[in-house]
């Protein structure tokens, strides 16, 4: 039987595992190589070996090592990855740490998160702490700010692009009354600037059943110096602003938590539709575009 290049390449990686750890005993392998940023090997349900899929990574993941160890430094309650790193033939190829029991949070969606309050302290005391981190403390690495003005007027311009196309006049309209203001007042909106988890979605919460509770956060990848209001985009994208205000008000900042949820509210909640859409438009993948921007409308509409 042909085996597809992600068999391959997910039998390239456990080979590599094997070689460089090779007294450990695999029972069960899992591969996730579906990812846009690293190939994911669980080895036994206790071990995580995680493969950058570029040098570019390679790099993003050394400066998560260092986040990591900064962040270990103040405790969270929630279960954050201690990443030990993995050579071969002197080359660093991966990093591997302790399987964080559990499921992404993106396979409970239906779940009512809002039910135990627990679940939002959690998040509220894990960026308090992230956010706290002293930017001085970050000199060494390579982490920069990525959400600048360029950045937003350039995602603009290609949901125009290459989304519009697809749209009639009036989801064109909304999208622009979203993201025209933002853009047209970014310099006036916020200069605070912290270190930033950058992709606080649900795939990246896990989510432990036989507790019933969220348990860790995983994959720093996208972390950068940037509005702290940010990583509250994808809880209010998938939980809404209810479970939103909920861990604000556990969030401890120098500034009023009144103004950080405005951003998330009025642009931030309501962007992360656009990337997936970009991405699936860029790569061929079928999109019903009847209903594609109906969770963005209902968001708009709270505005």
């Amino acid at each position: 039987m042909k085996r597809g290049p992600s068999s391959v390449l997910g039998e390239k990686r456990l080979s590599l595992v094997k070689k460089t750890f090779p007294h450990l005993e695999i029972n069960e392998v899992q591969i996730n190589n579906n990812g846009w940023d690293h190939d994911i090997l669980i080895i036994n349900n206790e071990i995580v070996f995680r493969f950058p899929k570029s040098e570019h990574l390679l790099t993003k993941v050394i400066d998560e090592m260092q986040i990591l160890d900064r962040l270990a430094l103040k405790r969270p309650i929630i279960k954050i990855p201690k990443y030990e790193p993995v050579y071969w033939n002197k080359k660093f190829i991966a990093v591997t740490y302790a399987f964080l029991k559990g499921q992404s949070l993106s396979d409970y969606i239906d779940f009512p998160i809002n039910e135990d309050p627990e679940n939002a302290k959690l998040i509220s005391d894990f960026l308090t702490k992230l956010h706290s981190i002293d930017i001085s403390d970050m000199n060494d690495t390579n982490l920069e700010t990525i959400h600048t003005l360029h950045y937003w007027e350039k995602l603009y311009a290609s949901v125009k692009k290459n989304v519009f196309p697809f749209l009639n006049t009036y989801q064109q309209n909304e999208i622009s009354e979203v993201f025209i203001p933002f853009i047209n007042n970014y310099t006036t909106i916020t200069d605070r600037k912290a270190l930033i988890h950058g992709d606080l979605t649900a795939s990246n919460i896990i989510f432990n059943k036989t507790r019933n509770q969220i348990y860790g956060i995983i994959d720093f990848t996208d972390a950068q110096f940037g509005d702290p209001a940010f990583d509250f985009a994808g809880l209010y994208w998938t939980f809404g602003p209810d479970f939103t205000q909920k861990v604000l008000s556990g969030y401890s900042s120098t500034e009023c938590t009144a103004s950080i949820f405005n951003r998330v509210r009025v642009f931030y909640g309501l962007q992360p539709v656009f990337h997936e859409l970009l991405y699936a438009v860029k790569n061929g993948q079928k999109i019903n575009w009847e209903s594609a921007l109906n969770r963005f409308s209902q968001l708009k509409s709270l505005i």
